[in-house]
Order: C-alpha cells, then structure tokens, then sequence
C-alpha cells in the first residue's frame, strides 16, 4: 500500500492524478488540516468514482468529524493516524480471506471459490443436517401454532383496542358564587412590614422641587381718571404796568381741595390798574375731583401772585373716569390654585419615572410640603389686565406597592370563601379605591377592591370511576345527579361510533369550566 500525503493547494484533479501515478492498489491519503479540497462532498463522490473506474481500493487518514462522516457513508474508510491505518487494513484484507464461498457439489461436498475442499468431515455433516428437509409432521405443527399465535394476536389486539384506543372528554360546569370585598389600606412610608390583621404596607415618600409660572385676567374693576377738567379764567392787573401771563401758568383754588389748572396760551394784560384779559386753562390731574364751581379759583401761584389777581366766573367742568381692569383677592387665590396644579403635574410626571416595575403614584398624595418663592406681578386693587405668579414650592407624594396592596386585598378575599367552595384563581380582580385621607408624613388612606369567583369542589375521582364504560347518556344523568352543577354535563367520546365511554378511567379526561 501507498502513502500519499495531500496539501491545501490540492484540487481534486490533483488528487486523482496522484491516484493514478501511484503503482499499488491499495492507497492511503492523509488530509492536511482542514480537511482541503475533500471537504466538500462532491469531491469525494468524485474520488471515489475515480478509484472504482481504475479499480483501486482507497482509505483517507484525517480527524475531521465532518470529512469522516461523509466518508464513512460513501463506504471510504476514515483512520485518525497512518498507523491506524495499515493495520486496519491488514486486518480488513485478513477477514477477507478468512470468508469463502462455498457451495454444494451433490449431496456433501462443500469447495471455495478455487475449488479447494475447506471443511472436515463433522462439518460436512453438520451442514447436511441443515440442509435437510423439514418432515410433513413438524411443518404442519409450525402451521397450527401460527394460526394460534395469530387469534390470540388479534384477540389481545382487539381487547387493547376497546381499553386503549377509544377516548373521551367530559366537560362539567360547577356552580359558581361572585364575591367581591373592599378593604381599606393606609400606605405608611414608616411601616416596614405588611401588616394583613391592620392593613398597613409600607410606602416610599418621594419629593421633588419645581417652579412653575403662569398668568391669569383679572376680574376687579376701578374708575381711572380719564379727561381733564376745562374752563376760563379772568386776570386782574394790580400794577400800572403791562403784565405777560404766559402759557403754563398755574393756578388754583384756595378752599383747602388743591385743586390746580394751568393757562393754555400767552395773554398780555395792558398796563392800567384794574385791566383785566380772559384766558382758557385746564387741569393739571384729570378726573371729576377736577371740577370747581363758580369764584373758586383765585389762587396764582408763583412770581405774578404779586402782579395779578385771578377768578373764574363760570364753573370749570368736564372732569371725568373710564372703567379699568384690576387685581382682587379672588383672581390671586384662583391664579395660586391654577399653578399649584400645574407644579404637581409636572412633579407627578417626574416621580412616575423613579417608580419601580411594582409600584404606583397616588395622585391624591401629592401635595404642595413647602413653598420656597412667591412672586405676584400687582397687588390686590392695582390696575392690570394679567396677573402673573410665579412659584417654587416642595412637591411630596407617596409610591404605593401594588403586590403588597393586592396581597391585603387578597387576603380580605380569601376570608370571604365559603366551605365546599375554592376560588376561582383566573376570576380574581383589583382595583384601586378612592383616597379617603392623606397626612403631613405622608401617609395615605384608600381602599383595594378584590373580586372573583366562587366554584363548587367536585368528587371527580369517585364520579369518573362510576361512568366508566357506560353510555353517553347514562353518564350524563349520573354527573348531573351526583355533582352540584349549574348545566348539563357535555360527553364527546373518540371514535364517534364508539358507543360508551372508555373503560380505563385514565382516558376519561375533565374539562373543568368554572367559568365562562
């Protein structure tokens, strides 16, 4: 035999030239690592084609798992080292040589395939023994027996086939109970430990700061002076000379009202004592407070006291007021409630996110602990259309456990189950109550509803173990008798044409619904 060790570089042509270059019949490949070109399976088909065609016999030396299973299906022999290899195959050739064919030559010569007499005489004898024919008595033995063997067959099959193959399912409806309890819970931030004989579970009190600003339109009302007052006044001259009154003079009334007006133009008085000249003024503050009736002016303020003496003949009028918007205690309290529910939403919006999978808010916790800045833009009775507020203030609410707050009401729910009942786990449902009360250490009062459903316990062991192996309807009047049921039992028995139920209990199965 030949050894012919392959590389990576290796393709399959170069392969079977290495296959027909080598001289002996028997050639060993060793694959290097990897397994090259023969890991793929159509090489090896190839190959393998190819040393058939040229009738050498052919054996690879690798490891790879993969590359020995293909090869061991197309009949290859796969060795992991050389060694193993050569003597693998002596001993392969050996058990050829060690089989013969034989056969028969008359009544007891046995020869091989080149003629040669292999077996002794006691052989010989064997071998005829077994070749001998079978007598008339012993055949028709064999055939009774198997005629027996094949009715007690059928018959076992035929008993396994009425206690094994039929099936049904029985689909019973206990009576049911609707239960429903409410149970107050106070979530305490200090407790520890649920308590189910109290109804305390311990809470998480959460805090933040937030600053919130927002503005409102003020609903008071207050008269704004709005025109001036208007009139003529009558200069006198105390001097012989020309006196020039000019535009902004003031003057005013001298009854203890100060009420003031001013000259609107230049006049001249002539310079003669007693020579007078009328003039328009107006007031300097508008406003009805402005008027003043007839002779009330005669006041001159400033250096022309000495000059000029003034009246005014006719009352001054016109002074009037216009309706304004303004500040009242109502728009800032109904301001400071708008922007405290908007701190505790943004505050609610930022506590969820520090919530844990199994807990919950409750909104009615949250509360305003602490108001650190409030800045109102006008005081109550100031003139303005908007009122802004701007507030900083300590937010606190209280994060609630769900399971612990279930488990109370759980616990609430299972006093309500009454005896020859179980309740229902698929019927159970919470739900959270109103909040009756919160205090200043944050602990709060509400209540957990729990709800759910009571069924009847039903004796299905005793009650399957009667309706084996009877009929249908049978079965059905017997459930119905014996099990406190709200309806009719439903049987469906496999195969349909089977007319009662199996007799083996364990393929009687129950469907139990115990509610809809």
């Amino acid at each position: 035999m030949k050894t012919i060790p392959l590389t990576p570089e290796d393709d399959i042509v170069a392969v079977c030239d290495h296959l027909d270059w080598a001289h002996d019949p028997r050639v060993i490949f060793v694959l290097p690592e990897g397994g090259g070109v023969l890991r793929e399976g159509l090489d090896l088909v190839r190959l393998r084609r190819h040393a058939d065609n040229i009738r050498k016999d052919i054996a690879l030396v690798t490891a790879d798992i993969e590359i020995a299973r293909q090869a061991s299906a197309l009949g290859l022999p796969v060795f992991t080292t050389i060694g193993a290899a050569r003597q693998g195959w002596r001993a392969r050739q050996n058990r050829r040589r060690e089989i013969v064919g034989l056969s028969t030559i008359g009544d007891d010569r046995f020869i091989d395939y080149e003629g040669r007499a292999r077996l002794d005489a006691a052989d010989q004898q064997e071998a005829h023994n077994r070749l001998r024919p079978v007598s008339e008595h012993r055949r028709w033995l064999w055939r009774y027996t198997a005629i027996f063997l094949f009715f007690v067959t059928m018959a076992l099959l035929y008993v396994a086939f009425l206690y094994l193959l039929p099936q049904a399912t029985v689909t019973l409806k206990p009576e049911v109970l609707p239960v429903q309890v409410e149970q107050p819970i106070i979530a305490d931030p200090a407790a520890e430990v649920v308590d189910f004989q109290r109804g305390i579970l311990p809470a998480r009190l959460l805090q933040t700061t937030q600053t919130w600003q927002a503005d409102v339109a003020t609903t008071g009302v207050i008269e704004v002076p709005e025109a001036s007052a208007r009139g003529k006044v009558l200069f006198a001259n105390l001097l012989a000379q020309e006196t020039i009154i000019p535009a902004g003079t003031q003057v005013s009334t001298s009854d203890g009202t100060n009420r003031v007006y001013q000259t609107l133009v230049d006049v001249t008085l002539p310079g003669a004592v007693g020579s007078t000249v009328e003039v328009e003024v107006t007031a300097v503050t508008p406003g009805p407070q402005e008027n003043a009736d007839a002779n009330l002016v005669n006041r001159v303020e400033g250096s022309l006291a000495v000059q000029v003496e003034v009246r005014n003949l006719e009352p001054i009028t016109g002074g009037g007021v216009r309706p304004a918007p303004a500040v009242t205690a109502e728009d800032r309290a109904r301001l400071r409630a708008q922007v405290i529910q908007f701190l505790l939403a943004v505050a609610a919006s930022e506590m969820e996110g520090q919530l844990t999978p199994h807990e919950f808010l409750t909104r009615g916790s949250l509360r305003v602990v602490n108001v650190l800045d409030e800045t109102y833009s006008h005081e109550v009775g100031e003139q303005t259309s908007r009122l802004i507020l701007s507030l900083r203030a300590d937010i606190a609410g209280t994060a609630v456990d769900t399971q612990a707050a279930s488990d109370l009401a759980y616990f609430a729910l299972g006093q309500q189950i009454q005896p020859g009942f179980t309740l229902v786990p698929d019927s159970i449902r919470f739900e959270s109550g109103t909040i009756t009360g919160v205090d200043d250490a944050g602990r709060v009062t509400f209540s957990m509803t729990a709800a759910g459903t009571l069924a009847r316990q039903l004796p299905l062991t005793e009650a399957i173990d009667a309706i084996a192996g009877q009929a249908p309807d049978t079965a059905v009047a017997y459930l119905h008798e014996q099990l406190p049921l709200r309806e009719p039992p439903q049987i469906h028995v496999w195969p349909v044409w089977f007319d009662r139920l199996p007799y083996l209990t364990t393929r009687i199965h129950t469907d139990i619904r115990e509610r809809e």
